[in-house]
């Protein structure tokens, strides 16, 4: 397919509208089934590799869409936008989450950190005195973390964070036009 004729805004909404559904149907599977599970580290890293994965699929995708080859600068912008896209539905529903779909959330979240995180410095055998001192943080980080305000202050850092994602990305989508050495 001619490049000329691909509607590059409407390629990467719907890359973006992609991503951003997977994570939300991923993260209401596991609200469904056990809570447990969102404040789970192998949960952050399974969701940052699919995340990646489908990132990948549909930057290659749209190569594919524009003739086969993508330099990096350009599979860069579209899984940029992409990941721009998908981050910001996903502020939308986390705020939603916390604040709309189960306000309660919040303190479940908080209570569930707490607990693993007090198990898990019990057993480096950190003394109570350090233990009790950390809780505070973690029960304010997370709080702040979950409520409108703190979601939309960390938006910038998640920014980064994305553009990280696709530069890496992008090292996977890329691909140029073989050079030919033949002189005509």
């Amino acid at each position: 397919m001619d490049s000329n004729n691909i509607n590059y805004k409407e390629e990467v909404l719907k890359a973006g509208l992609i991503m951003a559904g997977v994570s939300i149907i991923m993260t209401m599977l596991i609200y469904v089934i056990n809570i447990e599970l969102m404040v789970s580290w192998w949960f952050g890293l399974m969701s940052l590799t699919l995340s990646m994965g489908i990132a990948i699929y549909l930057g290659i995708s749209y190569r594919n869409l524009c003739g086969g080859f993508l330099s990096y600068k350009e599979s860069l912008k579209f899984s940029f936008f992409a990941f721009l896209v998908s981050y910001a539905v996903g502020i939308v529903f986390n705020i939603l989450l916390y604040t709309v779909i189960d306000p309660g959330l919040p303190e479940v979240m908080k209570d569930l950190t707490m607990e693993a995180t007090i198990g898990m410095m019990e057993s480096f055998g950190t003394p109570q005195e350090v233990i009790d001192a950390s809780m505070v943080e973690i029960e304010n980080s997370v709080m702040e973390s979950t409520s409108p305000a703190g979601i939309l202050k960390s938006s910038p850092w998640g920014v980064l964070i994305i553009f990280i994602f696709a530069v890496i990305a992008s090292i996977f989508i890329k691909k140029n036009e073989p050079i030919s050495d033949r002189i005509n």
